[in-house]
C-alpha cells in the first residue's frame, strides 16, 4: 500500500555556488515534494528521491504528522551526507517539481 508523504529536503551549503533561482544560497530554505513511498522509512534510514532526471538519496532525519496538510512530513538531507557534487545540487535547486520554502 503506497503512503502520501511530503518529502522536506535540507541541502548541503555551497557558498561558491550560486543559481539564478537562489543567488544567496540555500542554508535557511528547505525544498518540499510530496510523493508516494511503498512503505514508509523510519529515522536513519536511506531512501531515493528525484529531480528533474537526477535520482540520489535521502537520509531521514525525523518523521512527523501533519494535521492542517493530514499528511506525514520526512524531514531529510541530502544523501546523509554533506557532499554533494555541483551538478546534483544546480539540478535540485532549478528542478520544478520541487518547492523552495524558507525556514523564517
Amino acid at each position: 500500500m503506497a503512503h502520501l508523504v511530503e518529502v522536506s529536503l535540507r541541502l548541503p551549503a555551497r557558498p561558491k555556488l550560486k543559481s539564478p533561482a537562489f543567488p544567496y544560497g540555500v542554508a535557511d530554505i528547505r525544498f518540499a515534494k510530496q510523493v508516494e513511498l511503498e512503505t514508509l522509512p523510519k529515522v536513519g534510514e536511506l531512501f531515493d528521491m528525484s529531480a528533474a532526471s537526477l535520482t540520489f538519496p535521502c537520509k531521514v532525519l525525523q518523521r512527523n504528522w501533519d494535521e492542517h496538510k493530514n499528511v506525514m512530513v520526512l524531514a531529510c538531507e541530502y544523501g546523509g551526507s554533506s557532499r554533494i557534487s555541483n551538478e546534483d545540487y544546480l539540478t535540485i535547486l532549478e528542478a520544478k517539481d520541487w518547492t523552495a520554502r524558507p525556514l523564517l
